[in-house]
């Protein structure tokens, strides 16, 4: 992964989900991001949101949502059990498409998205710099 280490900043939260548990994902995340950087906590819910369905979709029904502080970062880390065995791709869709923007809006809402693929296991990072 690149970017800031996850493993060196600070666990705030970890939600295992699945598709009954949105609305808790999402209310954990505007918790914590609205704490943290309150200007973009909408951005966080978003962002985390569209990565989390794309778990329950593709990733074999059920994920986990970490949630770390980073010494400048907020990472909201998806990780489910890739049921595809394909990488997930971050593509825009034409304007008629009613599904496959989920990682192009968090890639769009985030300071940087990071994609892991094994072929076992998939993880997003949502990352989210906190203001100096």
């Amino acid at each position: 992964m690149t970017g800031p280490s996850v493993a060196a900043g600070r666990e705030l939260g970890r939600v295992e989900f699945g598709p009954d548990d949105l609305r808790h994902v999402r209310e954990v995340v505007r918790t914590i991001a609205g704490e943290r950087i309150p200007d973009r906590a909408d951005n966080a819910v978003l962002a985390v949101h569209e990565v989390a369905v794309n778990s329950i979709v593709h990733g074999g029904g059920r994920g986990v949502l970490l949630i770390d502080e980073t010494s400048d970062s907020i990472v909201f880390t998806v990780e489910d059990a890739d049921g595809t065995g394909s990488v997930p791709q971050v593509r825009a869709t034409g304007s008629e498409a009613t599904s496959g923007r989920g990682l192009w809006i968090a890639q769009r809402l985030s300071d940087q998205l990071v994609i892991e693929s094994r072929p076992t296991r998939t993880r997003v990072c949502v990352h989210l710099t906190l203001a100096s």
